[in-house]
């Protein structure tokens, strides 16, 4: 220890250490005179400095009571049906919650479930009315007003989440096949769809609260020929109103294209002027959650005469797209998710309503068979109900592409050709050599979303 270490303090100065080994050195006399005002004065400015501190951080929790926490879910909720709206629009609730909707409007108005197996199921409520329910498991409930669709709510049930992972539902690869109408009926062709909100699968292991005609994705597939006369009976037996609008018709939309009311029916008729692959779909309110969430189908008007090479093998391919939500609903499935049909940002882009089910690496995937040196003829249809797609055979040429259907538009050597939103054409192609020729939309953003097929050549 060196000597200078033992050396006395001066008493007049006192020394505080910083951990830098810094020293500030002040006066220790308290007395009377300059020292003191400037002690005093050094006083006041530290205490200050110190209660503003002290201030600053209660702002950052450091010394102030923490802010309480959140209300918990809550047992019961009202939902006032005032003005063509369910207000709160949104409700959340604890499991083993209830909730109470009021009609204060002057029309009628229901609360339903957009899933026929889901509990919202309220009688038509007059003005001043209503409907209580009680919610005993998690799960997320989308609800509408059956005579005003454009009326939507949500009801979140505890943690919003159906107990278990998605449901497994069976599907059946859709029969891409088609054939040539036979003789037109003497009256016209009389054709019945229905209807139906079903679950079903879009994707492996993706099941979907769907609304279908006949409980498929697409609808079926309709061959007439052009000059027919067509009737189609609609049966709704689906919970809110459906429509179908044609594309094939020449028709007054406003007085033709009635809505259906749930339990109700009608019979649509009109002429079949144009040859074409046209769509059908749903018209109801709103037209864009309808078809996003399954309505739509092809209806193959053959030309009059057609003086085309009559083709070996046949196929409808529709491509569309699903808008699926995150979470899964009580009856553990997937529901339409309308902000994301508005953006548009689709979950899955597919050909025949399911995502991969003509690519053979998958498991469960089926290639459409063909030969060599055979025409196949392909009727394809984009229905939307937003996107433009390019439709495209890897490692083929279209010999041609008939535009709608009709002689009268040929395109010879295509290799590429694009579908607006509702657009449809007839491709013919002819592979000249066995392999697996992979079908896809050439809008490679969604081609990875399932939009991929395969055409094996045997």
């Amino acid at each position: 220890m060196k000597a200078d270490e033992h050396k006395a303090r001066d008493p007049n100065q006192v020394g505080i250490e910083f951990p830098e080994g810094k020293r500030f050195k002040r006066a220790a006399n308290r007395g009377t005179g300059a020292g003191a005002l400037a002690f005093f004065v050094a006083g006041i400015l530290l205490g200050a400095t110190a209660l503003g501190a002290g201030y600053w951080l209660g702002g950052l929790g450091g010394g102030a009571a923490p802010p309480p926490p959140p209300p918990g879910p809550v047992m019961e909720a009202t939902v006032n049906i005032t003005d063509f709206a369910f207000s709160p629009q949104s409700v959340t609730i604890a499991v083993g919650g209830k909730v109470t909707w009021i009609n204060r409007d002057p029309v009628q108005h229901t609360a339903t479930s957009d899933v026929p197996s889901e509990p919202i199921a309220s009688p038509f409520l007059n003005q001043g009315d209503s409907y209580e329910l009680t919610f005993p498991k998690n799960g997320t409930f989308l609800y509408h007003c059956i005579p005003h669709p454009f009326m939507t709510g949500t009801i979140v049930v505890g943690s919003g989440v159906s107990s278990g992972g998605p449901i497994d539902l069976p599907h059946d690869t859709f029969n891409a096949t088609t054939v040539a109408p036979g003789a037109s009926p003497p009256g016209g062709w009389d054709f019945t769809l229905t209807a139906q909100e079903v679950n079903l699968e879009i994707a492996d292991k993706v099941p979907y609260a769907a609304w279908t005609f006949d409980g498929q994705v697409p609808g079926p597939v309709f061959r007439v020929r052009q000059g027919d006369r067509v009737n189609i009976r609609l049966i709704n037996s689906g919970t809110m109103p459906h429509s179908i609008d044609f594309h094939s018709a020449q028709i007054d939309w406003a007085t033709a294209y009635v809505d259906v009311p749930a339990g109700g029916e009608h019979t649509y008729s009109f002429t079949a002027n144009y040859p074409g692959v046209f769509m059908y779909h749903c018209g109801a309110a709103p037209v864009l959650a309808h078809v996003a969430n399954g309505m739509y189908g092809t209806m193959i008007v053959e030309p009059l005469n057609d003086t085309r090479p009559a083709p070996d093998r046949e196929y409808v391919l529709v491509l569309s797209e699903f808008y699926a939500s995150d979470t899964l609903n009580g009856d553990r499935v997937y529901t339409g998710d309308f902000t994301r049909m508005l953006a548009p940002s689709p979950t899955q882009v597919v050909f025949n309503g399911y995502a991969f089910q003509y690519d053979p690496r998958k498991s469960y995937g089926e290639a459409l068979p063909a030969s060599p040196g055979e025409r196949v003829r392909i009727y394809v249809l984009n229905a939307g109900p937003s996107l433009i797609q390019s439709f495209h055979v890897i490692g083929g040429i279209f010999d041609t592409v008939w535009i709608e259907n009709n002689p009268e538009n040929p395109l010879y050597g295509i290799q590429t050709w694009t579908l607006p939103s509702s657009g449809g054409a007839a491709f013919d192609i002819v592979f000249p050599d066995p392999g697996l020729y992979p079908f896809v939309t050439h809008n490679f953003a969604y081609t990875g979303l399932g939009a991929i097929g395969v055409f094996a050549v045997t």
